[in-house]
């Protein structure tokens, strides 16, 4: 450890400039934690190591992340000097100095905006002078990365449409809007990004319609924001479309549970309802044409079944309660399977509606200890005084089955 009681401070600045030539990477982190304690007399010692190219890169890393730390203007130049001869053809230890000192440009805030606004003018130091820009986030930089958004590079497209989308002004409205049509995925996905939360567009520009087509994208991570979008803007048409995508015979599996899961983000009736159709169109006694469930359907079920157990609206709960309990009742084939019998328990568990208390009796008839014990656990969240009461009237008939009396004992005892 370093003495800072030294009566000399150049004397200690010496001896932590000593410790961070010499030192290995972890000894140059602990030492980077320091320096900026000493205050403005270690500034001129430190931007004479960046700019000296003489200097092992690593090293010149270090101070180009340890100089952000004191919020000085007098650092602004010799960093974007060290952006403007950076070299497009540099070797992975130069290409990471150059990123680590346009973080550092953007941590400086406003005061960096107007010299990057200058690298933007030159192909060398486009991106970088980008990078920093759309980390600062601040209104001034609306107008300079509004002149890259049409760039030759789809990586800058893609940077400045991230930043730009963050900013509620109606500039950037247009640019996001045809972003959607990018030749390029990254770009399409960032575009999505930025409308999906901008619910007060709803109805302006017709949102659900312009992010509608994006479900069905040439790439996945693009359709997963479409969905994401989608579900953020909570109508029966963004509801909808995700419905129409999941019932495509044509999305993979992976999609479609990305869907489903959208769907229940939604929390409306029409999105419950949508999420029912789904399950149910895998029932033979409402489709007479389907075979038994395959392991993507039990799959998808167990989504949905998930999804519908943890709705928050008070209002959607008994609607959300009476698909799961009509699994039980309807004896749907997907009932066979362990895991969605496990969901279902934990699902009427937190929707906690008493109506959940007989089909819960039922599945504790399960032969599966597991499954058993999951509604045990359901019981206990469910307004416990008048569940407590159902229980303890349950022992007293007659008809009981043996094996739902020792469980229902065995719930009563953890009670």
């Amino acid at each position: 450890m370093i003495d800072f009681s030294e009566q000399n401070p150049e004397a200690v600045l010496n001896l932590v400039l000593t410790q961070l030539e010499q030192g290995d990477f972890q000894q140059r982190w602990e030492i980077s934690k320091i320096l900026p304690d000493l205050g403005t007399i270690a500034l001129e010692p430190l931007l004479n190591i960046l700019q000296d190219e003489t200097t092992d890169v690593e090293m010149r890393w270090f101070v180009a992340r340890i100089l952000g730390q004191f919020k000085s203007e007098l650092v602004v130049e010799p960093l974007i000097n060290l952006l403007k001869t950076a070299k497009i053809e540099a070797t992975e230890e130069e290409l990471s100095l150059q990123e680590i000192t346009a973080i550092t440009l953007a941590n400086l805030g406003t005061s960096a905006i107007k010299p990057l606004m200058e690298l933007l003018q030159k192909e060398e130091s486009k991106r970088l002078a980008t990078v920093a820009l759309a980390q600062i986030r601040h209104s001034e930089i609306i107008t300079p990365l509004l002149t890259v958004v049409n760039d030759s590079n789809p990586e800058i497209r893609a940077i400045a449409i991230e930043a730009l989308g963050s900013f509620h002004d109606p500039r950037v409205i247009p640019v996001l809007l045809e972003a959607l049509n990018d030749p390029v995925a990254n770009v399409r996905k960032e575009a999505v990004i930025g409308l999906g939360v901008r619910i007060d567009l709803l109805e302006n520009i017709n949102l659900v319609e312009k992010l509608k087509p994006l479900l069905w994208d040439i790439r996945p991570e693009v359709c997963q924001q479409a969905q994401l979008a989608l579900s953020r803007l909570k109508t029966d048409e963004a509801a909808t479309a995700l419905f129409e995508q999941v019932q495509s015979p044509n999305v993979p599996l992976s999609l479609k549970i990305d869907g489903v899961r959208s769907l229940g983000w939604i929390e409306t009736p029409q999105s419950l309802s949508f999420l029912k159709e789904i399950i149910f169109s895998f029932h033979p006694g409402f489709n007479l044409n389907a075979p038994s469930l395959t392991p993507v359907e039990i799959t998808l079920i167990q989504e949905i079944i998930q999804g519908i157990g943890q709705i928050k609206m008070i209002e959607l709960r008994e609607q959300a309660a009476q698909i799961l309990i009509n699994l039980i009742n309807c004896h749907h084939p997907a009932i066979s399977d362990l895991k969605i019998k496990q969901l279902i328990a934990v699902g009427l568990g937190k929707l906690g509606l008493i109506s959940a208390l007989e089909p819960l009796i039922q599945l504790l008839a399960d032969a599966n200890p597991s499954v058993r014990y999951h509604c045990i656990s359901a019981f206990k969240q469910i307004k416990s005084e008048q569940t407590y009461q159902y229980l303890q009237n349950l022992l007293n008939q007659e008809n009981i089955n043996p094996d739902i009396k020792q469980e229902i004992l065995k719930a009563l005892s953890e009670w």
